[in-house]
């Protein structure tokens, strides 16, 4: 045999190594899930839109991964979405296994430099969020605010604001408010999740609390709330007004009204992309590649399932998503922040 011919050999051997490799490699990312249970893994406790929205695409994204693994929901509340972040960031199996619903304002924490965080929102894998939404403000109507120039008006008694942490968006709209129009709040910290303010609501312990608008119009308590004029509405942070809260100001027409300096409207801005965020998925970034691409695809024929939708529907929560690699591109902008922007956002939250 020539050395021309033991070449061609060497060169066939080595190309059907490389095709051989190929295909056992993606045999195993495809089989990879057979007999597996992935978690998500949510910030909240069970109950809230958060939970709920988790329990439907553990009903549903199985089927869309090979092997069709179980999917089973892990409520790990506490500190604004910090404990599940970097629970899944440092301590998770980062193999596709687990999967977390953080905060929409978890990226805050970052950005103003908290010792807490132990994550980096840039390189967390989003898989995507099924609803980009904003926020409200309500108050129980028997208390003495009745709009937001009563929060701005000077008093020894301010509203009490229920919080679950500083990632939240009751924390988030409260110190926005403080800083843009000077509206006055007393900040009650601690609660691990929406439903436990709310019951705190009811009876007495705070009396306001911000959140996002699907859920003010999709579940109890809120459905009776609004039938018995339990709590009005003060505020929201779109740039226009949800067609549920047409009467109610946007916080961009009142720094209009107000006439808050720019570079504080600035940095009001990057506090309210967290509406974009929604409310999304994210798996660590240790997972692979190809997994992820198929987490991804899951996710986003899930959204397309007609029974998914249906009991969407059904629920009350809305649907209006954006992909995996939008909210990659997202997560990279907000904690991208030049210098004199993170300086305004901490001023923003008095940090």
């Amino acid at each position: 045999m020539t050395k021309r011919s033991i070449c061609r050999v060497l060169l066939v051997l080595l190309l059907a190594s490389f095709i051989f490799m190929s295909f056992a490699g993606q045999a195993s990312a495809k089989d990879f899930y057979e007999g597996k249970t992935i978690r998500i893994i949510v910030c909240c406790s069970p109950g809230g839109f958060y939970d709920r929205w988790a329990r439907l695409f553990s009903r549903y994204m199985g089927k869309y991964l090979p092997g069709n693994p179980d999917i089973i929901v892990q409520n790990m509340p506490g500190a604004g979405s910090l404990i599940a972040a970097n629970y899944t960031y440092n301590i998770a199996k980062q193999d596709g296994t687990a999967i977390v619903m953080p905060l929409s304002g978890l990226y805050m924490d970052q950005v103003v430099g908290r010792k807490e965080v132990k994550f980096d929102m840039a390189k967390f894998q989003w898989l995507g969020t099924q609803e980009v939404s904003h926020s409200v403000l309500y108050c129980r109507r028997d208390a003495p605010f009745k709009s937001i120039e009563d929060l701005i008006k000077p008093t020894d008694k301010p509203a009490r604001l229920g919080n679950t942490g500083t990632a939240g968006s009751s924390y988030l709209m409260g110190k926005v408010l403080e800083k843009t129009v000077g509206a006055n709040f007393n900040f009650v910290m601690g609660y691990a999740g929406g439903s436990e303010i709310d019951l705190a609501v009811e009876r007495g312990e705070v009396i306001c609390r911000g959140m996002t608008i699907p859920p003010h119009f999709g579940r109890e308590p809120y459905l009776t709330w609004h039938k018995k004029k339990f709590v009005r509405q003060l505020v929201q942070t779109g740039r226009e007004r949800d067609a549920r809260l047409m009467d109610t100001p946007t916080i961009y027409e009142l720094m209009d009204k107000y006439n808050t300096p720019k570079p504080i409207r600035n940095m009001a801005s990057v506090i309210f992309a967290n509406g974009d965020f929604g409310r999304p998925f994210a798996v660590a970034p240790g997972v692979p590649a190809d997994r992820v691409k198929m987490l991804r695809t899951a996710y986003a024929k899930s959204l397309q399932d007609p029974k998914l939708l249906a009991e969407a529907k059904k629920g009350r929560m809305d649907v209006l998503p954006s992909s995996g690699e939008k909210v990659q591109k997202l997560a990279e902008r907000v904690v991208g922040q030049p210098a004199d922007v993170v300086k305004g956002v901490k001023n923003i939250l008095g940090r």
